[in-house]
């Protein structure tokens, strides 16, 4: 789990760096073409190569839910049509002169994310997440401008770029939230060509009517930063992103798209020779710590111990528990978890509680077995947590608790 989480972490920065490429070097070379043709252009021609994985992976196609092909259909909507449409306008709209407002109007995105994911996704984390979700919107600021005063003299943009931004910050916002959610049962390549292709057709219509004098002025030299798009911060890049997203929370993914700031900051000093002022150095730093610290509270614990006698309060709720001293919790982040329990060499698929007993008063440690009933006093267990579901929560009464419960025990269903 561990592993999978760093390397899925990983594939979603390398992606971004590639977007970074994109907004530097390649899309510039677009500008005098209408926007609309040239989303429409990468998509056809991204859909194009990512075929294959469309034909491989065709049979998983009847496993997908028509909620899944709702998800699809948005991320094709949102993350590809408008939310490439609305930042490649943006930055149209700047003449690639000043893209700072831009850059730092995209720093909203992990907001928008987060919302969404808590709301659609259930992703619950512990309280130090949310601080470093801030953290990370704060160091992307620094990054983004040599001097943090620079917004107060900054020209004067106009709205339609500050618009473009934020819709596109909003679209690539949920097209993380609602791609983790389509993502449920079916192949990452498969789930890219899709939404290439799905793409492509919402944009063919667009590109016939609004662009109809500039497919003459199409030139060869578009032809091939079109074609290194694909190759780079296209399809290659979606697919990274995807391989990643199946393995992270959307949460985190979001978080760790960030990263774009930072590469695209380098390759400004290694190709203009551009150089980092202090404050973003600094805050290149923190953007990094506080991706790989976001991202190692998602990995799996794994807590091993002896069953001790509690005091029989689950009981009382009608969900027995298997009880374990706190200081074997170590580093654990306090809240309900699903988790496997292994005994003797079976697993079963539980929840773990770490927190404030609302029945005793005091912090327990302590796991609720599903489809268990046997007697495991005094035994050796092991545990690996999953997900995160909530924070510790205090209950005014039995009642209450029990309410709780079969709502915990219901999101398991769920997942």
């Amino acid at each position: 789990m561990k592993n999978k989480t760093y390397l899925g972490a990983l594939a979603v920065v390398a992606a971004a760096l590639l977007w970074s490429l994109d907004g530097i070097f390649l899309r510039p070379n677009l500008h005098t073409l209408p926007s609309t043709l040239v989303v429409f252009l990468e998509h056809l021609l991204g859909f194009i190569v990512l075929t294959p994985f469309l034909i491989m992976y065709a049979h998983e196609m009847k496993w997908i839910s028509k909620k899944q092909w709702g998800a699809i259909f948005w991320v094709s909507l949102f993350g590809g049509a408008l939310g490439t449409t609305f930042i490649t306008k943006a930055l149209f709209l700047t003449g690639f002169k000043d893209v700072s407002v831009v850059i730092l109007l995209q720093k909203i995105q992990p907001i928008f994310a987060i919302i969404l994911a808590s709301i659609f996704l259930r992703e619950r984390f512990p309280k130090r997440f949310y601080a470093y979700a801030v953290l990370a919107v704060i160091a992307g600021y620094f990054v983004a401008f040599k001097n943090p005063l620079q917004i107060m003299s900054l020209p004067a943009t106009t709205f339609l770029t500050i618009l473009f931004a934020l819709l596109a910050a909003f679209s690539w916002g949920s097209s993380t939230v609602f791609g983790k959610y389509s993502l449920k049962n079916i192949n990452h390549g498969l789930l890219a060509a899709l939404r290439f292709g799905l793409t492509a057709l919402l944009m063919l219509v667009p590109a016939i009517f609004f662009s109809q004098q500039a497919w003459l002025a199409i030139e060869a030299r578009h032809w091939l930063i079109l074609i290194i798009v694909v190759f780079t911060s296209g399809s290659t890049a979606i697919f990274l992103y995807y391989w990643g997203l199946k393995r992270i929370p959307a949460s985190i993914a979001t978080l760790c798209e960030l990263a774009w700031p930072v590469s695209a900051l380098l390759f400004d000093y290694f190709f203009n020779h551009n150089i980092l002022s202090a404050t973003q150095i600094i805050g290149a730093i923190v953007l990094v710590f506080v991706v790989y610290k976001s991202t190692a509270l998602v990995k799996s614990h794994k807590i091993t111990g002896t069953v001790i006698e509690g005091k029989n309060k689950g009981q009382e709720i009608g969900m027995r528990t298997a009880n374990l001293l706190t200081a074997r919790a170590d580093k654990l982040p306090k809240g309900l978890y699903t988790c496997a329990v292994t005994w003797e060499g079976h697993s079963y698929q539980g929840l773990l509680y770490y927190g404030h007993n609302s029945l005793s008063g005091e912090d327990c440690l302590e796991a609720h077995i599903l489809n268990f009933s046997g007697d495991i006093y005094g035994k050796n267990i092991e545990i690996k947590t999953d997900k995160y579901l909530r924070l510790p929560k205090k209950f005014k009464d039995t009642k209450d608790l029990m309410e709780r419960t079969k709502k915990d025990l219901e999101l398991i269903k769920k997942i």
